[in-house]
């Protein structure tokens, strides 16, 4: 399937009302109608993005599944964005900076949760190695239901030396780790914050565990022994954001005393 490819009403939709212009051209099935569409087309003719209509078995080969919901968008543009123009987003940040690292993530479902999770909670962007790791494939992007459109994903050669990077940014490294120095709970994440997720087999290799200034776990009480790379993920980052928004009430508080 063709990186340029992206299916699916959601990440089309997405893709669509992104702040850059990610999408050339978009390709409808025969006989496609209701709200959503009309939305669609109504947004694309605004920005001026041509829209072809096909028979569904072109959009299946396309796509390479039949799952595109009778909707594909072909991109204008990399999916990734560089290191240098993602620096600003950082040193730019409101109150406390969240960037996800992901440490070898093959698998495309993971992937695309944790995107969809780190754009929820406000992360300013995902770093991800470019080998031995799953990147912005069309099925990354339906699973994250459209938010690869709205948060930068950095594709960088060497993990190692950009948490190295990050530091110098003035950002604490944090390694989400089964045999974690600390409890989730008893790390306060009043900082900067680049948290690395490892992968789905082996966790954080040990080059970037080395690097990484806190190893955190998170309680269970059950009989399993370990969640999958994207709850555990999500965990993780909604407690990040439930502390720095108590943080930032609490600092709105003092203020108005």
């Amino acid at each position: 399937m063709s990186a340029d490819v992206i299916y699916g009403i959601n990440p089309v939709l997405e893709a669509l009302k992104a702040d850059r212009q990610i999408l050339h051209k978009i390709i409808l099935a025969e006989g496609r109608e209701g709200l959503p569409l009309r939305t669609l087309r109504r947004i694309a003719q605004e920005k001026k993005i041509p829209i072809q209509v096909c028979p569904r078995e072109v959009l299946d080969k396309l796509a390479r599944t039949d799952h595109h919901q009778g909707v594909i968008g072909w991109r204008s543009q990399s999916p990734y964005t560089s290191w240098e123009d993602f620096l600003p987003s950082i040193r730019s940040a409101p109150g406390h900076a969240l960037v996800l690292l992901l440490d070898s993530i093959e698998d495309p479902q993971n992937f695309g949760s944790l995107i969809r999770t780190a754009e929820a909670c406000g992360a300013q962007g995902i770093i991800i190695p470019k080998d031995r790791a799953v990147g912005v494939t069309p099925a990354v992007i339906k699973v994250s239901a459209g938010a690869a459109a709205h948060i930068p994903v950095v594709r960088v050669t060497n993990l190692a030396n950009t948490l190295e990077e990050l530091k110098r940014e003035n950002f604490w490294i944090v390694g989400a780790d089964a045999r974690g120095e600390k409890s989730l709970y008893d790390l306060q994440f009043d900082m900067n914050v680049g948290l690395v997720i490892g992968s789905e087999r082996k966790g954080i290799r040990p080059l970037i565990l080395k690097k990484c200034d806190h190893t955190i776990s998170i309680p269970m009480k059950g009989k399993t022994s370990s969640l999958n790379a994207a709850v555990a993920g999500a965990i993780i980052l909604f407690e990040i954001l439930r502390q720095q928004l108590q943080m930032r009430n609490s600092e709105w508080g003092m203020r108005n005393l």
